[in-house]
This record gives C-alpha cells, sequence and structure tokens, in this order.
C-alpha cells in the first residue's frame, strides 16, 4: 500500500521541487538580487586588497592567511599548499601560480571560488609550492 501511495504522489513531489527551484532561480536573477551580489563581490575584493597590502607592506604572508583566509584547506597552516603541479588547481590559479617568481606576491585574481592572492614559495621542475589567501563573497 505504501509503495503504491508513493508511486501516486512521486509526480507531484518532483513537480513542486522543480516549481521552488525555479522560483528560487527567478528571485536570483533580479536586478536586486544582482546589486546585492556586485555589492558582495566588491567587498571581498577591497578585504583581499587590504590583506595584500598588509602583505605587500611586510606582515607575514603565512600570518595573514591564516587570520584571514577563507580557504578550509589551506587557512589553518598559513595557506601553504606544497607541490602543485599543473593541472591541479583551476585553470585562472595555475596560470597566476606558475607566472610568479620565488617571494613574488601576485595581484588580486578571481576565480569560481572567490578572490585570491598569491605569494610563490619555490618552484622545482613543475611544481610550486605556495602560500595562498582566499575571500569569498559572503552570503547573508
Amino acid at each position: 500500500m505504501k509503495k503504491l501511495l508513493l508511486a501516486l504522489l512521486l509526480p507531484f513531489a518532483i513537480q513542486a521541487q522543480k516549481s521552488i527551484q525555479s522560483k528560487s532561480k527567478i528571485v536570483k536573477d533580479t536586478p536586486v538580487a544582482s546589486a546585492v551580489k556586485a555589492d558582495k563581490k566588491q567587498e571581498a575584493r577591497k578585504l583581499i586588497e587590504g590583506y595584500r597590502q598588509r602583505v605587500i607592506n611586510g606582515e607575514s604572508m603565512a600570518t595573514v592567511a591564516a587570520l584571514f583566509s577563507d580557504d578550509p584547506g589551506s587557512a589553518s597552516n598559513g595557506g601553504l599548499y606544497s607541490d602543485i603541479s599543473r593541472g591541479v588547481t583551476v585553470p585562472e590559479f595555475e596560470e597566476v601560480a606558475f607566472g610568479l617568481q620565488p617571494g613574488e606576491i601576485s595581484k588580486v585574481f578571481e576565480t569560481q571560488f572567490g578572490f585570491h592572492f598569491i605569494q610563490l614559495v619555490s618552484r622545482k621542475n613543475d611544481t610550486v609550492t605556495l602560500r595562498h589567501l582566499l575571500v569569498m563573497p559572503k552570503e547573508n
């Protein structure tokens, strides 16, 4: 009996879910929602530019990354990623990382994850070790 009831109700549940997803997409795509998203991105960029300036001014990249990075994979280790090979990260990140000289600090750049900057620690053959800071736009 339960299987029959489930079979009868399942199409309605699927349709209701599609309707909810469609409505939430409409809300996300409104001009107001787009403006709010742009403001959050601008706030995140301003924040990370300030963190980068602190490192440029002599603060330790490891300390700044540990205190402020939103990257769950590296923040607790001072932003350190060791022995990163080509093809492991998103293309935008890879392009910046492999374009730096040891000790150099990148400009702020954006990927699908948020805003980043990198300090190259070392390069060995086709791998890099780097410190990285990520700021993701905050959603309310």
